[in-house]
């Protein structure tokens, strides 16, 4: 029973500005909740502008920051941690090569499962500290974080233009949509996956 999850929503949506060069003005993380039997997770916290749509976002849902008891941070980066303090209750699970501190889980070993629907598997190339977390659910959803952060990085088979190695980051896209359904990227809405050759 505790195993299957009761709820898989995005409560805030994530963006990203750039120049026409590609420089990078404004990024924001998408914010997704999960909630089980025994937990009520959310994977990245996004950016510290963004507390008050994340607070609301929360209370759409008739839930507090309280209320949370996992965070699941996808990478390290700022736009994806910057509310983390607003939750006191919650455990934080992140990459062992995370450089946050405080009640921080670090994983070492992966696939690590939090649930048994919630799979938890190392996506490198936008960093060395990406995880994707793969929910079970009607259909399999990849919450990506930045190892796919935006629809178009698939549907042109891009890495992400931030990334510590372009091949890695290509070969964790194509692990992710090769085990996906459904995306939910880092910095977009979600997405259906269409069939591709890859």
């Amino acid at each position: 029973m505790s195993s299957i999850v009761k709820k898989l929503k995005v409560i805030k949506s994530g963006f990203l500005v750039r120049t026409e060069t590609g420089v990078i003005l404004d990024a924001r993380s998408t914010v997704v909740l999960i909630q089980t039997a025994k937990n009520t997770i959310l994977v990245d916290t996004s950016l510290r502008k963004d507390r008050d749509l994340l607070i609301q976002g929360l209370r759409n849902e008739s839930l507090t920051p309280a209320d949370i008891n996992i965070i699941i941070i996808t990478h390290c980066h700022k736009d994806h941690t910057g509310n983390n303090e607003i939750f006191p209750s919650a455990r934080i699970y992140a990459h062992k090569l995370c450089s946050l501190k405080g009640n921080v889980i670090r994983i070492k070993v992966f696939p690590y499962f939090l649930e048994p629907s919630i799979e938890i598997i190392e996506t490198p190339g936008h960093s060395w500290d990406s995880l994707t977390v793969l929910v079970k659910r009607d259909v399999t959803y990849a919450i990506t974080g930045d190892a796919i952060p935006l629809k178009s990085n698939y549907e042109n088979w891009i890495p992400p233009v931030v990334h510590v190695d372009a091949q890695r980051a290509l070969e964790s896209m194509k692990e992710i949509t090769q085990r996906a359904d459904m995306i939910i990227p880092g910095h977009d809405e979600a997405f259906a996956l269409k069939e591709r050759e890859l």
